[in-house]
C-alpha cells in the first residue's frame, strides 16, 4: 500500500514538472529566437508558458549564428507547409513561391537583419556567402547539423558545402573543361 501512495506521489510530481515547463528557445537578441521546434521567430509577447511570435524561418533550421546585427540560418526544408504564417505577402501568392522555392532547393540560407526586420533569403550557399560578404555580416555558423538528417540521402540530397559533393563537383568541372577544350 505505502508503495502504490509512493508511485502516485511520484507520477503527480514528474507531470507536475513537465506540464510547468513552458517553451524551450534560445535567446538570438532583439526579440528573435530558435525554438526547440527548429524554427527561427520573431517573440512579439511572452507568458509564463506560452510565446506569441512571427514565423520567420521554417522548420528545419539546423544551424544558425547571429551578431548584434544579423542571424544566419541554414535550413533543410522538411515540406512542412502548413505551418501558420504570420507574414506579410509583399505580392501575390508570394507564400506558394517561396514554398515552391524552398522545395527546389532543399538545402538553404538565410539572413535576418535584425535592426530592419528584413529576411534575405531562401538562398544557395554561394549566394549565400556573397550576400553575407556585401553586407559585411560577422556572424559565423558552427559547424553541426543533426546527424539523423544526413543518414540515407542519396547523392542529389547531399549538402552542396559537404566535402563529398565538393570533391564530386570538382571532378564534374574537370570532366566538363576537358571535354569542351577539344
Amino acid at each position: 500500500m505505502c508503495r502504490r501512495i509512493l508511485n502516485i506521489v511520484v507520477l503527480l510530481f514528474c507531470s507536475l514538472l513537465t506540464s510547468c515547463l513552458g517553451v524551450f528557445y534560445i535567446d538570438l537578441g532583439n526579440h528573435y529566437a530558435w525554438l526547440e521546434d527548429r524554427i527561427i521567430v520573431k517573440i512579439k509577447e511572452e507568458t509564463e508558458n506560452s510565446l506569441f511570435y512571427d514565423l520567420l524561418i521554417r522548420p528545419q533550421v539546423l544551424n544558425y549564428g547571429y551578431d548584434n546585427k544579423f542571424i544566419i540560418a541554414y535550413q533543410l526544408y522538411d515540406g512542412s507547409e502548413w505551418y501558420d504564417s504570420n507574414q506579410i505577402a509583399e505580392e501575390k501568392d508570394s507564400l506558394l513561391i517561396q514554398f515552391a522555392k524552398l522545395k527546389e532547393m532543399k538545402h538553404c540560407y538565410w539572413i535576418i537583419d535584425k535592426e530592419t526586420g528584413q529576411v534575405i533569403g531562401p538562398m544557395r550557399k554561394l549566394e549565400f556567402d556573397r550576400k553575407c560578404e556585401a553586407l559585411h555580416v560577422k556572424a559565423k555558423m558552427r559547424h553541426f547539423h543533426e546527424k539523423k538528417f544526413w543518414e540515407g540521402m542519396s547523392m542529389e540530397d547531399i549538402d552542396p558545402d559537404s566535402t563529398q559533393r565538393k570533391i564530386m563537383d570538382a571532378a564534374m568541372d574537370t570532366v566538363t573543361k576537358g571535354s569542351s577544350a577539344q
